[in-house]
């Protein structure tokens, strides 16, 4: 599973956020909840203030801190404007940068959520440390649900986007 790197000109979103941490796998249980409270709740009437019937979706790490482990973790849409939001909605924006893209493999409904946990840890098991050519770099890492995975479809599939710098030779 190798990723394909591109320069990406940065967003701007519009979403909502939790705080969560690495310790103790709080992420692996607090972020799908946070997804299926987002899917029932909150995607709704950010679509309304868009004044979109649908939109690609990020989800997005932000503030993280290696001490701890803890960071944010914002399920958004883009919004590049400065329109009135629903309340308890925030503006991210993701500065331009260079990107290593992955895209999980194709998953059942079912299975999709294990997909993610399995292009991730691929990543950060595999990917970054045999990477003769490519390392982490400071900048958001994010995952982004476009119309591959789109309510209907029989196979899903998504994107997670991490940030990069050419190794120092």
């Amino acid at each position: 599973m190798d990723p394909i790197i591109i320069d990406h000109p940065g967003l701007a979103l519009a979403g909502y956020s939790i705080a969560t941490g690495k310790r103790d796998d709080d992420n692996l249980r607090q972020i799908p909840a946070f997804w299926n409270d987002y899917s029932v709740k909150l995607r709704q009437p950010l679509l309304d203030a868009l004044q979109r019937p649908h939109a690609p979706e990020y989800g997005v790490v932000c503030d993280f801190e290696p001490s701890s482990e803890r960071f944010r973790y914002l399920i958004g849409m883009e919004c590049p404007d400065e329109r009135a939001l629903p309340d308890g909605c925030e503006r991210r924006r993701i500065a331009p940068a260079k990107y290593a893209v992955f895209s999980t493999q194709p998953a059942a409904p079912a299975d999709f959520g294990q997909a993610i946990v399995q292009t991730w840890q691929h990543i950060y098991q595999h990917w970054l440390p045999a990477s003769a050519k490519w390392e982490h770099a400071a900048g958001e890492t994010f995952e982004r649900y476009d119309g591959r995975c789109a309510p209907g479809q029989e196979m899903l599939q998504m994107d997670i986007y991490i940030p990069v710098r050419a190794k120092a030779l």
